[in-house]
């Protein structure tokens, strides 16, 4: 399982948002901005000061959002694991499908973090960061939409990405 994952993670881009993503919450849940002042070196060493600036607030804000709309307490996987979660599937399924225009994995990956009433929101906030990350050069690979209702249909914290 842990294969696919680390295939993800071995890209520079689904990386930086998922390492970044996993900073940001754990400085939430422990309330140490430490886990945050890593995240922003790591976006400053990859993007440069003026761009990580871009990129590491609107992850914060995407973070937040997610937070305030998620169905449920959001899930992370620790720091530099190599296999991801559930909840970091979607996370990457939505801003890779921002990026690819693809509408479905969009509408799933939303269903599966959000509550409906607060979809919008969170899109917006995910569209800012897809659309920073894009103009920086840093496209996600996609993930199909099956693989999302995949797991969207399992009861399993650690899903493959194929």
């Amino acid at each position: 399982m842990s294969c696919a994952g680390a295939q993800y993670l071995s890209r520079e881009s689904e990386s930086l948002v998922l390492e970044g993503y996993r900073r940001w919450c754990r400085g939430v849940i422990t309330g140490d901005q430490k886990h945050w002042q890593v995240a922003q070196k790591l976006f400053s060493s990859v993007l440069g000061h003026k761009e990580s600036k871009l990129a590491s607030d609107a992850l914060m804000t995407f973070t937040q959002t997610l937070g305030l709309c998620a169905n449920c307490p959001l899930r992370t996987s620790p720091v530099g694991c190599p296999s991801l979660c559930r909840d970091e599937v979607m996370v990457l399924g939505l801003l890779s499908g921002i990026q690819h225009d693809e509408q479905t994995t969009i509408m799933l990956c939303l269903d599966g973090l959000v509550k409906p009433a607060r979809c919008e929101e969170a899109l917006v906030a995910a569209e800012t960061l897809a659309s920073i990350m894009n103009t920086l050069g840093k496209k996600l690979m996609p993930v199909p939409s099956a693989t999302i209702k995949a797991i969207l249909t399992e009861n399993n914290s650690t899903p493959t990405l194929q």
